[in-house]
């Protein structure tokens, strides 16, 4: 008896054992070998070290996307003081624009619908013509995973604003086949057109305003019968800041990039890393001593929304010399160039070289780099089968870990590198050294308000 119970025991416990050493075998080691499969194409057991240490760098370098992650506590702090009722629902479709400015307008169009105390569908893109840049308000719609990841952005709303409910289609919100008349169209300055270009006076008071507008129109929340609200996409009008410090820092984390731009982007890093002998490490934000990003905005859809006739900086000669006069003194030789034009980075990498070579410190070694010099064969195809805007992905992740970074005022892209790296400047303010627009130790935005026609209110109206 006491044999047969000790079998049965055993019987039980023999499989037990060998599930939980095989789970905890996948926990220490599956992800990561399979992870590390998936970068070199390798098992750690036949991957050679070289690719070993590619792999783990990569995985590093695509974590870091942000000064520091995501801390969801100042948007429940929002969230929770708005009062969320059913029968309504936000969508932001078609947003437009490049990179800089679709995310913002993005985030902004969900701002909204937590003053609104509503439910949100997944926001939209509208596809850039690729045969005029400047075409950027088509009606081909793009979903959010076109440029951002769909499901990390419902992940972090989901944790930030948890009395929101979101849909991946309008049509999933509930009874919506039964909604009240047809979608009602809504700017989001629509209630006080009259604001400052710093944004609106009054952002607390849009919740009272647009209850009322609602009222006006006949309308009654009913869960039963929803209103759709589409949001139309106004330009800078909303005063970030409002809401506090913690929450600018915050808010726009619950966008993330495409993983494959932001691998990468990481790839790029590596390439600089080990063919320029850079002292990067993938953990950090921004390395010292390592690259200089420089920022041209010269393609056509920027020549033609900006004249050089009437903008200084968008003229070749004047963004170059700022530029120069910046790597000069910092000192950095390894130049990495963001642009969309390669006929324009080839002249200024003649001109770094022309200008840097009649200086005291001297231009021979100056080294001028793009992705695309810095992807291997396999990963440039990859690139090349990407559209402008996400290739511009890859810029902006490997701009926002360089060791010191310039850019244009009339351009939102620079402007969203330079307020996220902000966060980890030891200024308060933007201009503490020296007169340019923004200027920290990490980061310039070129120029002065006098140097430009007009300067549109990134500072009070962009989420980092």
């Amino acid at each position: 008896m006491i044999a047969k119970d000790v079998r049965e025991r055993l019987a039980i416990i023999t499989p037990l054992t060998c599930a939980f050493f095989l789970a905890w075998s996948f926990r220490l080691f599956g992800f990561r070998d399979a992870v590390l499969e998936v970068l070199t194409g390798s098992s750690p057991m036949t991957a050679p070290p070289t690719l070993v240490a590619e792999a783990s760098f990569i995985q590093q370098a695509m974590a870091v996307e942000f000064p520091a992650p995501i801390d969801y506590g100042p948007i429940n702090e929002v969230c929770g003081r708005t009062p969320f009722r059913p029968g309504l629902v936000f969508t932001c479709e078609g947003q437009h624009g490049g990179i800089g400015m679709l995310r913002n307008q993005m985030l902004k169009c969900i701002r909204y619908a937590i003053h609104g105390g509503g439910a949100l569908v997944v926001p939209s893109i509208a596809l850039r013509n690729k045969n005029d840049l400047k075409d950027i308000e088509t009606a081909t719609e793009m979903p959010l995973e076109y440029l951002l990841e769909r499901e990390t952005f419902k992940k972090h709303l989901a944790a930030g604003c948890p009395q929101m409910q979101l849909y991946d289609r309008v049509e999933d919100a509930p009874s919506y086949s039964q909604r009240q008349g047809q979608p009602l169209q809504l700017l989001g300055d629509q209630f006080e057109p009259d604001h400052p270009r710093t944004g609106l006076r009054h952002p607390r008071a849009w919740r009272h305003e647009f209850d009322g507008w609602l009222a006006s129109r006949g309308v009654q929340l009913q869960r039963e019968r929803p209103v759709h609200i589409q949001m139309e996409q106004s330009f800078l009008e909303y005063p970030v800041r409002d809401d506090g410090d913690a929450f600018v820092h915050e808010f726009g984390k619950i966008l993330s990039f495409r993983n494959d731009t932001r691998e990468l982007a990481a790839k790029v890093l590596y390439a600089l890393r080990t063919r320029f002998d850079l002292p990067i490490n993938p953990a950090v934000a921004i390395n010292p001593n390592a690259y200089y990003g420089a920022h041209l905005r010269l393609e056509s859809d920027a020549i033609w929304a900006w004249p050089p006739s009437e903008w200084r900086f968008s003229r070749m000669h004047d963004q170059f010399e700022e530029q120069f006069r910046n790597i000069e003194r910092t000192g950095l030789r390894t130049v990495y160039v963001a642009s969309g034009n390669q006929t324009v980075v080839r002249m200024f990498a003649e001109y770094l070289t022309t200008k840097l070579a009649g200086s005291s410190s001297g231009g021979d070694d100056v080294r001028v780099v793009t992705k695309q010099d810095l992807l291997s064969p396999d990963d440039l195809r990859r690139l090349s089968a990407m559209t402008f805007d996400q290739q511009a992905l890859v810029d902006f992740m490997v701009m926002f870990k360089a060791s010191a970074f310039m850019g244009v005022a009339h351009s939102s892209f620079p402007w969203n590198v330079a307020l996220r790296r902000h966060e980890l400047s030891r200024y308060a303010a933007y201009a503490n050294e020296g007169s340019d627009l923004l200027r920290d130790e990490y980061s310039i935005i070129m120029g002065m308000a006098k140097d430009y026609p007009y300067v549109d209110s990134f500072v009070t109206s962009i989420w980092p």
